[in-house]
């Protein structure tokens, strides 16, 4: 009996990752278009039949607690657009679950994921509810959060590594007194920035000034609070989790007389339209990235094949007028 071609097959043929093989035959970006010509020649060559989901129609649900999916927020709003219409195009349904405070703290609705086919676990829920979720048995990809006890494939952005990069950013621009605003005990990419930031000032032998860290929201609501406890000194430059977050701090700086970049520089992370409608420097998250890695991951699951544990986006620093250099 023929041995079936598999998407390895054709990444050894052509020397390639079988990523970029999954990429250019699942029609996903990440891939070149002559590449991909390459890859679909390769793989009609060599017979390669794709695995096919079963056929009757499927039903995910898109986790997200109600902090991180309110109608300022354009972060997670956008991933689920994204991951709805390449649903929609396949018959396939995808329902948004916003999960309150009292039903997260209570974790007592185990029997509502039974209807589903998997589970898209979506900014990081609590330890008790996620473990409830876990228990269910389905199919789970986890989105822009990690947990070390929980074992599925996770879609992440390199958070430590952009956290020290837009640190950097500032330093090469003359900044030593940086401050950072976020919860770091809030979010594993709040901490993973932070740590990364930390790192930077490391580099230069420049001390933490725990009066520098602040943070605008309430961890529970999501709420932002525009009228925060500032220092009594100023840093500089803010490296803000958030384009919400910088929004926020650039209101109450502005309100109470501090000019911006002109007095403190911020930079801040997604590159939602708030922050280019603020002229924040930001970097971008490729959000139509994280959808298809997501939708691809949950499909590896239900065909049973082989995962990763941690699928890395990519990410652009945008700069706009938000950080003055001191050189």
């Amino acid at each position: 009996m023929k041995k079936r071609t598999t998407m390895q097959n054709i990444a050894d043929r052509l020397d390639i990752s079988k990523v970029s093989v999954s990429k250019a035959l699942g029609n996903q970006p990440g891939v070149s278009d002559d590449l991909r010509k390459l890859i679909i020649s390769t793989a009609s060559k060599m017979g390669y039949v794709p695995n096919q989901l079963p056929s009757e129609k499927k039903k995910f649900a898109f986790v997200v607690p109600k902090r991180f999916f309110l109608e300022t927020d354009k972060f997670y709003n956008v991933i689920f657009y994204y991951m709805n219409g390449s649903y929609l195009r396949k018959n396939t349904t995808l329902v948004p679950v916003i999960v309150n405070i009292k039903t997260e703290d209570s974790a007592d609705d185990y029997g509502f994921y039974e209807e589903y086919d998997g589970i898209f676990l979506t900014g990081e829920l609590s330890d008790k509810y996620t473990s409830m979720i876990s228990g269910t048995g389905k199919p789970i990809v986890a989105i822009d959060f990690y947990k070390t006890d929980l074992d599925v494939p996770c879609v992440l952005i390199d958070n430590f590594h952009i956290g020290h990069r837009v640190t950097r950013y500032l330093i090469e621009r003359g900044h030593r007194d940086i401050g950072f605003v976020g919860n770091i005990n809030q979010t594993s990419s709040i901490s993973d920035r932070y740590y990364g930031y930390l790192k930077a000032l490391q580099e230069i032998n420049v001390s933490l000034c725990d009066d520098w860290i602040i943070s605008n929201n309430d961890a529970r609501t999501g709420l932002y609070e525009i009228n925060t406890a500032l220092p009594s000194v100023m840093p500089t430059a803010f490296v803000c989790h958030c384009d919400m977050a910088a929004y926020f701090l650039s209101c109450n700086l502005q309100n109470k007389g501090i000019a911006i970049p002109g007095d403190v520089s911020l930079i801040s992370f997604d590159n939602t339209e708030l922050s280019k409608a603020s002229g924040l420097t930001s970097v971008d998250i490729d959000k139509r990235d994280i959808a298809s890695t997501a939708i691809r991951a949950m499909d590896m699951l239900i065909r049973n094949e082989e995962y990763r544990n941690r699928y890395y986006v990519s990410t652009k620093l945008i700069s706009r007028d938000s950080v003055k250099s001191l050189m």
